[in-house]
C-alpha cells in the first residue's frame, strides 16, 4: 500500500477526534466521570470541544478571551481501532482503494495520537495480529512500514472478521472497505450492534474506485473476480447496462447507509478521484474538531 509522509499528515495536526462512549483505563487526554485521587483544583488545560462547560473558568476567559478548564477529574485515554479490509478487490482503479485506506489509516492514527489516545490497526486477514501503534513519528513511521507490507488476501469473510476483531470496550472502531462481499449487507445490522453493545462508536468508510463509480468504457468486456479467477462474466456495455449498474451500486450503497444507522453506526462513501484533504475536512468532520 502506498502510504503518506510525515510532512503530508502535519496540515492535520489542530485535528482532535471526538469519542463520545466509555474510554479505556489507560492515561490520556479523555475526561471521564470517575473522580481521581483528589476532588482538589489541580490546575488549568485549553478546553478542548466536547468538554464539560460546567468546568470553564469564566474569569480566565473575561480577562483572556480564552476558554480553559479547570481540571478536577481523572483522566482517560480513548482507544481507537481502525480494521483494514486487505482483499484483493481493495488493489483496483488508477488510484488503487488500498493506497486510500492506507491514507486514511495514517491519518486518523496521526490524530488519534496526538490526542494521546491508543491506536490500534487490525487487517481483518490476520485478525490476530493487530498492531499497537506507538506514540511519537516513530509510530507513524513504523505504521507506514507495517502497511506497505500488507499482501492482497483472498476473499475475506468480513462479518465473521469483524466479530473477532472485537477486542475491548469503548472507545471508536473505523472500519474501512470496499464492501465487496456479498453476505455483509444481509448481516450488517447484526454485526455492528455487536460493537454497540460493547460500548463503541462504529464508522463505516466504504471506498470504492473513481473508476467504479463513473464507468466510461463501453463495448463488449470479459471481467474476472479479482477474488476467484473461476468466477467471470461477459458483459457488453452501453447506456443501459451502465444504467442497470448505477442503480443497483446506488441501491446497495442505500443499503449500507440504512442498516448502519439501524445499528447506531456511522457511514461515509469516498472514492479514489476524491482528494484526501477534502475527505478528512468535509466527509469526517463530524468526528474531529479543532
Amino acid at each position: 500500500m502506498q502510504t503518506l509522509d510525515i510532512r503530508g499528515l502535519e496540515r492535520y495536526r489542530r485535528l482532535h477526534l471526538n469519542i463520545r462512549r466509555s474510554l479505556s483505563q489507560g492515561e490520556g487526554t479523555r475526561r471521564s466521570s470517575a473522580k481521581g485521587r483528589s476532588a482538589e483544583f489541580s490546575g488549568y488545560r485549553e478546553y478542548i470541544p466536547g468538554d464539560d462547560m460546567r468546568y470553564v473558568d469564566w474569569n480566565a476567559y473575561a480577562r483572556l478571551d480564552k476558554l480553559y478548564i479547570k481540571e478536577f477529574m481523572e483522566e482517560r485515554e480513548g482507544r481507537v481501532n481502525i480494521l483494514l479490509d486487505t482483499s484483493r478487490s481493495m488493489e483496483f482503479g488508477e488510484k488503487l482503494k488500498s493506497t486510500l485506506m492506507a491514507e486514511l489509516t495514517e491519518i486518523i492514527s496521526y490524530i488519534a495520537m496526538n490526542g494521546r489516545d491508543s491506536v490500534y490497526v487490525t487487517d481483518l486477514a490476520d485478525i490476530s495480529a493487530p498492531l499497537k501503534v506507538q506514540s511519537g513519528k516513530n509510530g507513524i513511521v513504523i505504521l507506514d512500514k507495517w502497511l506497505q507490507g500488507r499482501q492482497p488476501s483472498d476473499r475475506i469473510d468480513i462479518s465473521d472478521a469483524l466479530k473477532k476483531a472485537v477486542r475491548s470496550r469503548g472507545g471508536m472502531t473505523f472500519i474501512i472497505s470496499d464492501f465487496m462481499d456479498e453476505d455483509f449487507a444481509s448481516s450488517e445490522v447484526d454485526v455492528l450492534r455487536y460493537f454497540r453493545y460493547y460500548g463503541t462508536e462504529v464508522m463505516l468508510i466504504h471506498i470504492l474506485s473513481e473508476e467504479e463509480m463513473n464507468i466510461k468504457l463501453s463495448g463488449a468486456y470479459r471481467f474476472v473476480d479479482s477474488e476467484d479467477e473461476n468466477r467471470d462474466i461477459r458483459l457488453t456495455l452501453n447506456r443501459r447496462t451502465i444504467g442497470e449498474y448505477d442503480d443497483a451500486l446506488k441501491e446497495y450503497i442505500k443499503l449500507l447507509q440504512v442498516n448502519a444507522g439501524k445499528a447506531g453506526a456511522s457511514y461515509v462513501l469516498c472514492n479514489t478521484g476524491e482528494n484526501t484533504e477534502t475527505i478528512m475536512y468535509e466527509k469526517l468532520k463530524s468526528i474531529f474538531s479543532l
